[in-house]
């Protein structure tokens, strides 16, 4: 039993369409699902394959629901040891070139570099493997630091919409003296 468990719930969502299969479609909006689950969550992975770099329309489409909830996005590239270092560095240039252009920010989320399964690491990665852990165990810290910032997270969400309350309230107050028929007072007008 995992102590990073005990006070994380952990939703996998079915995979992004790619390909042909786009076409297919889903019986319900993905991203619009993936934006629901992101208001409720306090950390979003996002799984690429080292084999599978392609960014759908699908997976666009999930990444522009996502926005706003950018500070609570990882990157997870796995399978990294299933590819030489060189190819590696490649994969992770790519990668890194594709969610620029599709998260339209100048520095892109968090990207953990690892292979996350049970098996032995790969021999084609020999010289990377203390990498490969460091990088497992920053992502395992992120996942333990979860209740800690949640709570940060939640007081900041409800400051966020004190202010925009406040200005709500401004508006309303500064259209009621503009227009004072719409609130009775027809005898100022």
């Amino acid at each position: 039993r995992s102590s990073i468990l005990e006070h994380v719930t952990i939703v996998d969502t079915p995979g992004v369409l790619s390909g042909e299969k786009q076409r297919i479609g889903r019986n319900y909006d993905m991203p619009q699902v993936c934006r629901w689950f992101a208001e409720r969550s306090d950390l979003v992975l996002l799984l690429f394959d080292a084999h599978k770099l392609d960014i759908s329309d699908e997976l666009k489409d999930v990444i522009e629901a996502l926005r706003g909830h950018d500070d609570k996005i990882r990157i997870v590239l796995n399978k990294s040891d299933q590819v030489s270092p060189r190819q590696l560095l490649r994969v992770y240039g790519s990668l890194m070139w594709s969610l620029g252009k599709v998260f339209k920010t100048p520095e892109v989320s968090r990207v953990y570099i690892s292979s996350f399964w049970k098996l032995p690491y790969s021999d084609k990665n020999v010289g990377v493997h203390e990498i490969f852990d460091q990088e497992k165990e920053d992502l395992f810290r992120d996942l333990l630091d979860i209740p800690r910032y949640a709570a940060v997270r939640r007081v900041n969400e409800v400051v966020k919409r004190a202010r925009t309350a406040k200005v709500h309230a401004l508006v309303c107050a500064t259209i009621k003296k503009m227009m004072p028929t719409m609130w009775g007072g027809e005898k100022r007008q």
